[in-house]
């Protein structure tokens, strides 16, 4: 043993420019490999890890009227609900000039964008749903108001006339302190609808004056998240079942029931879709690189171990026995390998901040503030 070690050391002192560009080769082949390989898996699992750290919800209840008559608190009380929130929403403009629609949400509860449906904070931090006049913008407002954590948000409320017609000539103004830019878990891929492509305010209860919040509503909803094993259709005709001893909740023309409900599993499964493409192409390109790896390295490998091989004779006569020779070789083999491996581990951590792609970067919970 102590001649093999004596015999690598040599051969270290001698090759060292050799053993070295092998192993910085193989470290960054390796590297590249083990980040596409990572960076496919995280783009991949981005989106539901993102609804598992938000606590997003799965349905939406609907009723035809307002659920804010002791509905809500009604169906919260079912067995098959995990987690709910409730929201109303409001009519908004960014300025009678610029007559783009922004949606605007409050939670009566404080829950939404804080406990259910959490919200990924861009810069800034969380509002307290207790403090009036605060907000929670998504990218698209703050960039259009040119907006940053601390500013002022002026919107102004555009109520509806009896024909459903807005009535501009009596926009209300209001006014919110931003204290974050945030993106909500269903904007992290265009659905194409005008709703949830308008730029987005969640904003502190109450969102208005009562006889203003009044004028500027469109309805309200409940946000739900089931228990596990619990069955929607089951939840539903429950909903219903509370919803008809309401006053405030009619029966929805055509639908037979009180309230709609809108299963949000087909986002999900939409948004997951639309990011796959990049979770396979890297992939595919991992594979690829790894058998452009196996290929390259491994003909130099044999390559080097053949020139090695070529001193044996000497030292067959020095004394050195074959199993020896063996010995010799796989050291000289896993110096460059082990040394290879550190170097690809390496890599592929300080390239990590690179991945997920695609719109899986937006969904990455770990970025989270």
């Amino acid at each position: 043993m102590t001649t093999v070690w004596l015999a690598l050391r040599a051969d270290v002192r001698r090759k060292w420019p050799a053993l070295l560009s092998l192993a910085l080769l193989l470290g960054l082949i390796g590297g590249v490999v083990l980040t596409a390989v990572s960076g496919a898996r995280r783009t991949d699992t981005a989106y539901p890890r993102l609804l598992r750290w938000a606590n997003a919800t799965q349905a939406d209840i609907i009723p035809a009227g307002t659920g804010f008559n002791g509905f809500y608190p009604a169906v919260a009380r079912l067995p098959h609900i995990a987690a709910m929130t409730t929201a109303g929403f409001y009519s908004a403009v960014l300025s009678p000039r610029n007559q783009t629609n922004v949606n605007i949400m409050s939670s009566p509860d404080g829950a939404m964008g804080v406990s259910v449906d959490r919200v990924k904070i861009v810069a800034g931090s969380l509002y307290d749903p207790a403090v009036p006049g605060q907000a929670m913008i998504d990218q698209q407002l703050a960039s259009l108001e040119h907006l940053a954590p601390g500013g002022t948000l002026h919107l102004y409320g555009v109520p509806s006339a009896a024909n459903g017609q807005p009535e501009y000539d009596k926009a209300v103004t209001l006014t919110y302190r931003v204290t974050a830019i945030v993106v909500f878990d269903d904007q992290i891929v265009p659905t194409g609808s005008a709703d949830s492509n308008a730029p987005t305010a969640l904003v502190s209860w109450p969102f208005a004056a009562p006889a203003v919040a009044t004028g500027l509503s469109v309805g309200d909803e409940a946000t739900v998240r089931l228990q596990p094993g619990a069955s929607l259709t089951a939840f539903t005709s429950a909903a219903n079942a509370i919803a008809k001893g309401y006053a405030g909740t009619p029966a929805h023309p055509g639908t037979g029931g009180n309230i709609i409900t809108i299963n949000l599993a087909d986002q999900a499964s939409a948004t997951e879709r639309a990011i796959r493409p990049e979770a396979v192409a890297l992939a595919v390109f991992a594979a690829l690189a790894a058998l452009i790896a196996l290929a390259v390295i491994g003909q130099l490998l044999s390559r080097q171990l053949a020139l090695d091989a070529a001193e044996f004779p000497v030292l067959r006569a020095l004394g050195v026995n074959r199993a020896a020779l063996v010995t010799l070789s796989l050291a000289r083999l896993a110096l460059v390998t082990v040394t290879g491996a550190v170097v690809a581990v390496a890599i592929a951590i300080a390239a990590s901040p690179l991945m997920p792609i695609g719109p899986a970067r937006l969904a990455e919970p770990d970025r989270s503030a």
